[in-house]
């Protein structure tokens, strides 16, 4: 099994929106794909706001994309410069639990460095422990100080 991360295309844009309703739906979040759409579609064109990763897999002659990956880019004091965030990061169910995180999360963290970003910082449900374990064998540390809060800003 070889494991890849490609950029999106045109071509490849019914597939992301498609991983990403499942994402939405598994976290029972509202998919609105006009809203959607046009955020990936600014990160696309915008790489400096952030990247966005599909996750290839290759068996034999078949190929498939199987998940994705958004990487966005912040500034954190407290962390001493440029961070990288991970927004959105989706295996499709049969493909968990099989290696494919343990390849893709390192390589998320070498383009983050190659992007100088001094850390990456992602967000875990909290009931999801199977995740917060995952993240915890590559170094990843919960804040448990810390409470992330959302307020959506009217357009």
């Amino acid at each position: 099994m070889k494991i890849t991360l490609q950029s999106p295309s045109v071509e490849s844009m019914p597939r992301l929106l498609e991983l990403s309703k499942f994402m939405h739906d598994h976290e029972a979040l509202t998919f609105d794909v006009e809203h959607v759409t046009s955020a990936f579609s600014f990160l696309i064109g915008h790489p400096n706001h952030g990247d966005i990763f599909l996750i290839n897999v290759e068996q034999g002659n078949e190929q498939e994309i199987i998940g994705y990956v958004v990487l966005c880019y912040s500034f954190s004091i407290e962390l001493g410069g440029q961070i990288a965030v991970i927004d959105q990061i989706f295996l499709q169910q049969d493909w968990r639990r099989q290696g494919v995180g343990s390849h893709v999360l390192p390589n998320i963290e070498a383009h983050a460095r190659e992007k100088d970003c001094h850390a990456v910082i992602l967000e875990v449900n909290i009931g999801n422990s199977g995740a917060r374990e995952f993240y915890e064998q590559f170094d990843y540390m919960a804040r448990r100080q810390h409470c992330i809060m959302t307020k959506r800003l009217a357009r």
